[in-house]
């Protein structure tokens, strides 16, 4: 079936269970493991925050349990900002979907705090003319008299008419959910769809106002049911390869997993070689490339570090009159089993001597934050300047450091001053540092390290909006003498989703 023909509910896709509980960060699981299928639990309270968080709105917070210590967001505001951080990376995405978790019930009275209204409006404030809600869904059928009706008439809308947009749907129990439409009120009145929990077929198609299910993993084989009416279907705690085997076979649309590394598990994935995110259901799933310009450097190496570097270095060389530039990319990378301390990156040098004075923003493998680092003398060592972004709590960031990608530098002064910023969103900035160097560096690009890490590392480096991809032409591998440091840059697709082999 060709791409323009695949609706909604023609793709099964995999799903992350909790996602705010992995390892991998939210971004990563978007740009570097193509995943579109997200969840996260929604409370209305956190015993140990301060009440002034929410701000300017009412807030929810993301956690699994009261003494969860092990979300990568503080509150729903965090989440969907983001999410939109995503979206501002890749504009064109895939159609990306999310469950939110609803943990504590709305109250009745539309003057209550965390009431229908207040929450519909935190999503209009983050996802606005981005989010596809029923009422989008019934102007598929004017003249139909539910959302069942549309979808078991016209049908989902198709993948090409959900580009760039954002599906929320809630779930929860019967009870959590019951006053998020109101008596006076239809689903379509509301900005999020609402699921349907089913445990056998006569849950299935009982209220005109629900096109969603969802499910536990022994009650998987529903999919097949749910597909067969129309609706749609979500599966969870779907952690192994039998489970997993199981939903495909049940037709299951989100296959929700808390395995996000398809390099660990293979059989936890439904991208394909070009990096499409989703599967048929039916016949062969196109061999897409999801818009948005997305470049992969890959290094075998050791690190960028102390007094020699030992990098992968995809650069330009600049002249007087382009030299002073401002450099943005979301940097993406596995975020779980790989080295701590491989490092992806935007650098300015003065050569590509491995002792070269150098100024470059980073983002480190797993754990760590995005720092600045610089040599400011040739066979100096390394300076290192650090500095956290975003909101705190009583117990640390609202954001899990090691899982932010936007960085920026700007290089000014003649190529003498060099300035680092990371951000959550690439709108809101923060200095991480600045260095004013005696010699201009003309040489500006990206970097990848694998700090000794056998199979190497990749970063996905995101140009922000569609940008035009970067005038680097030039690629070196850098290296002390001895030194076997090795890679490839690829903005061609050629080589980019190539993710379970890089050793020889």
């Amino acid at each position: 079936m060709a791409y323009d023909d695949l609706r909604y509910d023609d793709v099964r896709q995999k799903s992350i269970h909790n996602t705010f509980q992995r390892t991998e960060g939210i971004y990563d699981q978007i740009v570097y493991w193509r995943v579109r299928s997200l969840e996260a639990d929604i409370h209305t309270s956190h015993i140990f925050d301060d009440p002034e968080t929410g701000g300017d709105f009412d807030e929810w917070f993301v956690y699994h349990n009261t003494f969860d210590m092990g979300s990568s967001v503080h509150t729903l505001h965090d989440f969907l900002r983001v999410c939109v951080g995503a979206h501002r990376a890749l504009p064109d995405h895939e159609a990306i979907t999310l469950f939110l978790d609803i943990k504590d019930g709305f109250p009745s009275r539309i003057t209550s705090a965390h009431s229908r209204a207040r929450f519909d409006a935190l999503l209009d404030h983050h996802l606005g003319e981005h989010l596809y809600t029923p009422a989008d869904l019934m102007k598929r059928d004017p003249d139909a008299g539910s959302l069942r009706e549309v979808v078991q008439g016209v049908g989902w809308p198709t993948l090409g008419e959900l580009r760039g947009k954002f599906i929320v749907i809630l779930t929860g129990s019967e009870h959590q959910l019951s006053n998020y439409v109101s008596s006076r009120e239809e689903p379509t009145d509301r900005l999020a769809f609402l699921s349907g929990y089913a445990e056998s077929k006569r849950d299935i198609g009982r209220d005109d106002g629900l096109v969603v299910y969802n499910m536990s993993r022994e009650y998987v084989h529903l999919a097949a049911e749910v597909g067969r009416q129309g609706f749609l279907s979500r599966a969870y705690y779907i952690d192994d390869r039998d489970a997993w085997e199981e939903a495909e076979a049940a037709r299951c649309h989100h296959i929700a997993t808390d395995m996000v590394n398809s390099r660990v598990d293979p059989w936890s994935s439904t991208t394909g070689p070009s990096g499409f995110p989703f599967r048929a259901l039916d016949g062969p799933t196109p061999r897409e490339v999801e818009p948005g310009v997305v470049g992969a450097i890959w290094a075998r190496s050791g690190d960028i570090w102390e007094r020699e570097d030992s990098c992968y270095f995809q650069h330009r060389a600049c002249g007087p009159r382009d030299v002073d530039e401002s450099y943005v990319f979301a940097v993406s990378g596995p975020n779980s089993h790989t080295e701590d301390w491989t490092k992806g990156g935007i650098m300015a040098r003065q050569s590509t001597d491995p002792d070269s004075p150098y100024f470059g923003v980073f983002r480190p493998g797993e754990g760590d934050g995005l720092r600045v680092q610089f040599r400011a003398e040739s066979r100096r060592s390394t300076t290192v300047l650090e500095r956290r972004i975003g909101r705190t709590w009583l117990f640390g960031s609202c954001f899990a450091q090691d899982s932010l990608v936007y960085l920026r530098l700007d290089v000014s002064r003649g190529g003498r001053r060099c300035v680092g910023s990371g951000s959550i969103d690439g709108v809101e900035w923060v200095r991480l540092g600045s260095f004013d160097f005696e010699q201009p560096l003309m040489l500006h690009g990206l970097a990848v390290s694998s700090h000794g890490q056998r199979r190497g590392a990749k970063y996905l480096f995101v140009v922000p909006g569609g940008e035009p991809p970067p005038p680097f032409d030039r690629e070196r591998a850098i290296g002390p003498r001895g030194d076997r440091a090795e890679g490839w840059a690829d903005w061609t697709g050629t080589r980019r989703w190539r993710v379970d082999r890089f050793s020889r």
